[in-house]
C-alpha cells in the first residue's frame, strides 16, 4: 500500500463509494467515506499534501454539469466548485462566481 492520501473509488462492496485512505509517513492512519463536495473538501484540506496517486481529473464529482473552465477546479456539486492551485490549499466558490465566507 502506497503511503500518503489515496481516495479512490472502492468497488469491494455491493455499491461502489468513493472514500480516501491516509497511511504511512508517520501519519496516523486514517480512512472514511467521502460522500459530498464538503467531505471531500475536508479531507483535502487537512491531508492534501499528502495526496498520491490521483490526478486531480480523477477526484469525484456530486452533481451538476462540469464548469466551462476546468483550470484549477478540482471538484463540484450543482451549486459550488472546489478551486485552488494545490490539494491542501483550495477554496469552494459558489458557481455565479463569489467566493464563499470561510
Amino acid at each position: 500500500m502506497t503511503n500518503g492520501l489515496r481516495i479512490f473509488l472502492d468497488t469491494t462492496s455491493t455499491s461502489s463509494a468513493w472514500v480516501y485512505r491516509l497511511t504511512g509517513g508517520g501519519l496516523q492512519a486514517e480512512s472514511g467515506a467521502i460522500t459530498s463536495l464538503d467531505a471531500l473538501a475536508e479531507v483535502l484540506s487537512r491531508h492534501g499534501a499528502h495526496l498520491t496517486d490521483l490526478p486531480w481529473t480523477e477526484l469525484p464529482t456530486f452533481g451538476g454539469p462540469p464548469p466551462p473552465l476546468t483550470d484549477g477546479v478540482w471538484s463540484w456539486d450543482e451549486r459550488r466548485l472546489l478551486v485552488g492551485p494545490r490539494p491542501d490549499s483550495l477554496q469552494l466558490h459558489p458557481r455565479d462566481g463569489r467566493t464563499l465566507p470561510g
